[in-house]
């Protein structure tokens, strides 16, 4: 797979596939569209090419506004690399790119630059400036330039319609469960470990504080998750904590800390990648931090027998 940052560097090919979008966290919806794409390429010989955004478009159209992403973009080109795409277009999203009409984007770039020969999209795909290029103006598009557009139908997991925005609405709730059902996997982040106050190994119960490599990136909701977790390669469990530790009085301050099961080892500075299993509970203070310790000591408990019991065998 072939990761482009300037359209000039694309050769142009009018046996292309292409399909259009953000991408952003590459949810079973999007599986579907990549799916097809192979199908196409195998059936037909035609090259795959996606085109996505970065920064995304909402980050530049709306700064003012908290937004957050599910995937960075290298993370993004990371989780398309197993689709079988044989080029990533990656467009630098400006405010003056976000002035090009869905006309002149699918005229001068989709067939003037990629070539295309067909377009695979989602049914309520929407590009161009003020997001005019819907499904049925790609459509007339395709009969004005001569090239095909398939639509992939919505998707739907337990009554909730698959979407990057239902995804994001679902982790600020804190259902990691049901996000993972969403995406085909469990959400994660990637962070790098940071020294901490080191009460946790006071406690008895160390932790790694994590520290996020992207700020862009969502948080699930503050709580207690049952995570993986993987460092130099190699896979764990464990319990963490996302909130400002009420219990010490430290609500100014925001941290993510896991406790991995079984695990002593010297770990600063080093990548982690944490995926989100389950939620566990809420945050929350107690009286001393004895009691606090006896609650991660049941919350260690839990968190194992969600592993033994649901986990172990697709893991």
């Amino acid at each position: 797979m072939e990761v482009v940052r300037n359209i000039n560097k694309i050769a142009k090919d009018p046996n292309s596939i292409v399909t259009v979008g953000v991408f952003d966290g590459v949810h079973i919806a999007h599986q579907e569209i990549l799916k097809r794409m192979k199908e196409e390429k195998l059936k037909t010989g035609a090259r795959t090419v996606l085109v996505t955004f970065d920064p995304h478009p909402q980050e530049v159209l709306h700064p003012n506004e908290k937004f957050y992403i599910l995937t960075t973009i290298e993370e993004r080109i990371e989780l398309l690399s197993n689709y079988d795409l044989d080029v990533v277009y990656v467009v630098n999203f400006t405010p003056e790119f976000s002035n090009i009409t869905a006309e002149e984007f699918c005229k001068e770039i989709m067939l003037g630059k990629i070539g295309l020969r067909k377009a695979i999209v989602g049914y309520n795909h929407a590009f161009g400036k003020n997001r005019e290029g819907n499904p049925e103006r790609l459509r007339e598009f395709g009969e004005k330039y001569g090239f095909e557009v398939e639509l992939i139908p919505q998707l739907l997991v337990e009554n909730n319609p698959v979407s990057s925005s239902k995804i994001r609405a679902i982790l600020k709730e804190g259902n990691v469960k049901l996000a993972s059902k969403l995406l085909g996997r469990y959400y994660f982040i990637n962070g790098v470990v940071v020294k901490g106050s080191g009460r946790g190994r006071e406690l008895g119960i160390p932790t790694a504080n994590i520290e996020p490599i992207s700020l862009r990136k969502l948080m699930p909701k503050n709580g207690v998750y049952v995570v993986r977790v993987t460092i130099d390669r190699k896979h764990y469990f464990g319990v963490m904590n996302i909130g400002y530790r009420p219990t010490f009085g430290l609500d100014g301050e925001k941290v993510a800390e896991v406790n991995i099961l079984d695990f002593d080892e010297e770990i600063y500075f080093k990548h982690i990648k944490i995926e989100f299993i389950e939620r566990l509970r809420d945050e929350a203070k107690f009286s001393s931090p004895r009691e606090l310790v006896e609650q991660i000591e049941r919350d260690k408990k839990s968190a194992i027998r969600l592993i033994e019991n649901e986990f172990t065998k697709v893991i």
